[in-house]
C-alpha cells in the first residue's frame, strides 16, 4: 500500500480543520478558522468550493452535518446553523458573554445527535478559561467540563462508552466514560502521554479497531496510538509541519483525510514543508468510525 499522502487542495490555509466526511453526499467539509471559510471539497469532481464568512464573522472553529441537511459550525463563540438551500444561516446558541478572548475550537456530534464543542483563548497564553459544551436537539446547551486551555481532538471508542479528548497544552490524551443516554461524562484519566518530541497534540479520530488517531501539531504527521495499552503504534508523515485534524471518509471509510495549517510558520519551515495548509488524504488499511449527523 502506497502510503504517501494526496496532496487534495494546495491552499495553504491559515489553520485548516475539522475535516468532517458527509456519507450521503459523498462530500468532505471542513474550515479555515480565522478566515471563517467553510470548504465543500467533492473528491468526484476534485473541486473545493469556498463559503467566506469573514463579514459576518472573526473564526470558524469547527463544522458538522446535520439530519435536516445544512451544517452546524462554530462562529466566534456561537453555534449556527448554515441552510444550503437559503444561503442563510441562523445562530442556536452562544457560550462565555464574559470571555470575549475566548472562541469555538474543535467540536463532533455523538451517535445520538448531540453535537459537543471546545472553547479556547484566540491567542493562548496558558490560562485555562476553556470549557467543553453539549449541544441538545432542543438547542439547549449545557457545561460539560472547565479548566481546559486549548480543547481539542475528540473521538469516541467502538461501543460509544469512551469518550476522548485532547488539550494541547497537555501531553496527556484523557479518556472518559461517556453515557449515551444523558450525554455525561465522567471519571476522566489518561489513555496515553505523547513524548515530547513531535509536537503537540491536536485533533484526532477513532477507527473501528477502537484505536485513536492523533494530529501532531508541528510534528509534520498523524500517528495511531492504541488507548488501552498507550502504545504508539504507527506514525504517518505529511508534507506540512502543522498537521491539524484527521477524519476518515470515503466509500469503505479507509480514506484519512487530514487538514494543516501555515499559520505563524517560518520562512524556513514554509520551504521545508511545501504543503502547508493543504487539504491532504492517506489511503489506509483501516476501516474509520462514522461521522454522526447533529439531530436538531
Amino acid at each position: 500500500m502506497d502510503l504517501t499522502p494526496e496532496i487534495l487542495v494546495d491552499r495553504k490555509a491559515l489553520t485548516g480543520e475539522s475535516p468532517c466526511w458527509d456519507a450521503n453526499r459523498g462530500v468532505l467539509y471542513w474550515v479555515d478558522i480565522p478566515r471563517a471559510t467553510l470548504f465543500v471539497y467533492n473528491p468526484r469532481t476534485r473541486q473545493n468550493q469556498s463559503l467566506d464568512l469573514r463579514q459576518h464573522f472573526s473564526s470558524i472553529g469547527c463544522v458538522v452535518t446535520c439530519t435536516s441537511d445544512g451544517l452546524l459550525f462554530t462562529p466566534d463563540r456561537k453555534v449556527a446553523y448554515f441552510d444550503f438551500d437559503r444561503m442563510t444561516y441562523q445562530i442556536l446558541a452562544e457560550v462565555e458573554p464574559d470571555l470575549p478572548g475566548n472562541r469555538f475550537n474543535d467540536g463532533k456530534c455523538d451517535p445520538r445527535g448531540r453535537f459537543l464543542a471546545g472553547t479556547m483563548q484566540i491567542n493562548p497564553d496558558g490560562t485555562p478559561t476553556g470549557s467543553l459544551y453539549s449541544l441538545g436537539r432542543d438547542a439547549k446547551i449545557r457545561k460539560l467540563l472547565d479548566g481546559l486551555i486549548i480543547s481539542n481532538g475528540m473521538g469516541w471508542s467502538p461501543d460509544y462508552r469512551t469518550f476522548y479528548l485532547a488539550d494541547s497544552f497537555s501531553k496527556d490524551i484523557w479518556a472518559f466514560d461517556y453515557d449515551l443516554d444523558s450525554g455525561d461524562i465522567a471519571n476522566r484519566r489518561t489513555a496515553f502521554t505523547l513524548p515530547d518530541d513531535n509536537g503537540s497534540a491536536d485533533g484526532l479520530t477513532t477507527d473501528r479497531a477502537g484505536m485513536v488517531w492523533l494530529a501532531r501539531w508541528d510534528g509534520a504527521c498523524v500517528q495511531r496510538w492504541n488507548p488501552l495499552s498507550g502504545e504508539l503504534l504507527a506514525t504517518y508523515s505529511f508534507p506540512a509541519k502543522r498537521t491539524s485534524c484527521p477524519a476518515f471518509g470515503g466509500k469503505q471509510m479507509n480514506e484519512l483525510y487530514v487538514t494543516s495549517a501555515a499559520i505563524g510558520l517560518s520562512e524556513e519551515d514554509l520551504q521545508a514543508y511545501p504543503h502547508n495548509g493543504a487539504l491532504m488524504r492517506l489511503q489506509t488499511g483501516f476501516t474509520g468510525m462514522p461521522g454522526f449527523p447533529f439531530a436538531g
